[in-house]
């Protein structure tokens, strides 16, 4: 929210773009793929009148108090507006709010609100739906996921704890503007409060159905919601009162499309406007000149690795084992033969892209030698009286084949290595719950800061749906990232960041695998579409889509 796969070997040239640059802006224009040859004709294009727009599965919810996956994020991220938000280019902008001021101990944040912005059921939004938003997310009866990014605004866990009535951390000075103060300085708040579960939400539309809400969502963004056909569709319509210029589209329809490659074909059939990259189609996109041409993208913050369940045997309290699989996989085959070069091997716990990266980190390089060396040490001689371990992942096609490569390299050191499919939803309610041992483990940068990885993913104090999914905890990699949290000063913070990486990289309580690109086809008449550092194709969850609009080509 991954001696069979080695005869699984793509005959191509290898991609020639960068993954570990840093850019300085996200590209607007078609990216070609290298070796492309001149291909078939060019087909008559029809310009749609609306967004055909495909996710790779269904929405969990569209309620922001409770959204945890980029599916869900991908289509609620349109219809609610936070006080702020992203640019393209990672930097916090106003949204809700016009202008704010920062105290200068950094602990207090005045928000002036815009005037005469309407929720899409007409009513008049104000500082106090502002404050209701941030009391309900903090309320235990809420049961909101990701509560744990209150816990720095004064009053919140004594609130959410039931020992306080008030919440005397967030309160609306007036109308028109919210004034939130902090129990400390906290450095990522800006950019956190960008997430869509703080998206604002109207108190008379949650107090009408508060179980319903997120099957009815009301927002103030760019699109108001129209229907949602579960396993099939999500359409959208254009506000035509948003505070903001009036999005260009008028209709978005999110198709459920679960299998990658008939998203391609929809794609190539024109059904679609954008779609992700099948690892198993690029040579035939590079065959294709005019395919070739629709490629844009940048290299993301998105993570594709595997985690270990840190408090149950045979993981708890053996780093040597954790660390023997880590070597033991041979990344570098999986991002070159079974991604073409579209993903890039992951040696850090942090993306690149911010004011903190581990550039010289070691990572774990493929040796199996120190594999058996590890296992050994771990108590698995060639894996002697090791169980075998369950490998879960989610449905799609090209995760299945990573799986089986890890399940091969393991079989190489005499680790046994079964795999478990299941559909979004379900796995993601193990994984939370702790019901497996090894699992598919992704993340797409939530805010362009380190604590959106070594906190939220991480630290003890987010076990399961929080973030903190492998269940790993050390004090010491605790007090680091915490006091990097309430540091101002970025170097300071580098610093902290890098003894605490430095920790987990020891512990490893994670099989590194890739950094993944945004690699997306979009159809030449659509215009606008920026795709950023913080998008996961195909749900796009960062870019604009209210500035989209189409062009006859």
């Amino acid at each position: 929210m991954r001696a069979v796969h080695r005869l699984f070997t793509l005959l191509l040239v290898p991609l020639t773009v960068s993954l570990s640059a840093c850019p300085t802006g996200p590209r607007t224009r078609g990216t070609q793929l290298p070796g492309s040859s001149t291909g078939t004709a060019k087909p008559a294009v029809q310009v749609p009148s609306e967004y055909r727009f495909p996710l790779p599965d269904d929405p969990m919810t569209l309620d922001p108090a409770h959204i945890t996956d980029t599916v869900s994020d991908s289509v609620a991220r349109r219809i609610f507006s936070q006080l702020v938000r992203f640019a393209p280019d990672s930097t916090v902008i106003p949204d809700l709010a016009e202008k704010w001021e920062i105290s200068p101990d950094g602990r207090v944040y005045t928000f002036h609100l815009r005037q005469g912005v309407r929720f899409h059921d007409g009513a008049s939004l104000t500082a106090q739906d502002v404050v209701y938003t941030f009391r309900r997310l903090a309320d235990r009866t809420t049961k909101a996921e990701r509560v744990n990014l209150l816990y720095y605004i004064a009053g919140a866990n004594a609130f959410h704890e039931g020992k306080s009535p008030d919440f005397p951390g967030v309160q609306a000075v007036d109308d028109h503007t919210v004034r939130i103060t902090l129990s400390a300085p906290y450095a990522p708040f800006l950019d956190v409060l960008c997430m869509t579960s703080f998206g604002v939400v109207p108190k008379g539309e949650v107090d009408r159905d508060p179980a319903g809400f997120g099957d009815h969502p009301v927002g103030s963004g760019p699109y108001v919601f129209d229907s949602w056909l579960k396993d099939d569709r999500v359409v959208l319509k254009a506000n035509r009162a948003y505070f903001k210029e009036l999005p260009r589209v008028q209709t978005v329809i999110f198709r459920v499309i679960k299998d990658e490659k008939t998203r391609f074909e929809n794609f190539k059939s024109g059904a679609l406007e954008h779609c992700d990259l099948p690892p198993s189609q690029i040579q035939e996109v590079r065959r294709d000149s005019r395919l070739n041409a629709l490629v844009q993208g940048e290299p993301a913050m998105d993570m594709y690795a595997y985690g270990f369940n840190c408090e149950q045997p045979p993981f708890k309290d053996n780093t040597a084992l954790r660390r023997a699989l880590n070597f033991a996989v041979d990344k570098d085959n999986i991002c070159k033969n079974i991604w073409g070069g579209l993903v890039t091997t992951q040696k850090t716990y942090v993306p690149e892209g911010m004011f903190y990266f581990w550039k010289d980190a070691p990572g774990y390089p493929y040796d199996l030698e120190k594999a058996k060396q590890l296992l050994d040490e771990a108590g698995y001689p060639g894996g002697a009286g090791l169980p075998e371990l369950v490998l879960n992942i989610d449905l799609q096609p090209t995760n299945r084949l990573v799986a089986e490569a890890v399940q091969e390299d393991l079989r190489r050191i005499g680790v046994k290595v079964r795999l478990e499919t299941t559909a979004w939803g379900p796995f993601l309610e193990k994984v939370y719950g702790g019901e497996v041992l090894f699992f598919q483990n992704t993340w797409l940068a939530d805010y362009p800061d380190p604590d959106n990885w070594l906190y939220q993913l991480l630290h003890s104090s987010n076990f399961g749906d929080r973030g903190n999914i492998a269940r790993w905890r050390n004090s010491e990699f605790d007090q680091l990232v915490t006091e990097a949290q309430v540091s101002l000063d970025a170097t300071h913070r580098a610093e902290l960041y890098r003894r605490a990486e430095d920790i987990a990289y020891k512990e490893a309580p994670w099989l590194l695998l890739f950094w993944k690109n945004s690699s997306t086809l979009v159809q030449p008449y659509v215009k606008g579409l920026v795709i950023t550092r913080m998008d996961r194709t195909p749900q796009l969850n960062n870019a604009p889509l209210e500035q989209v609009h189409f062009e006859a080509q």
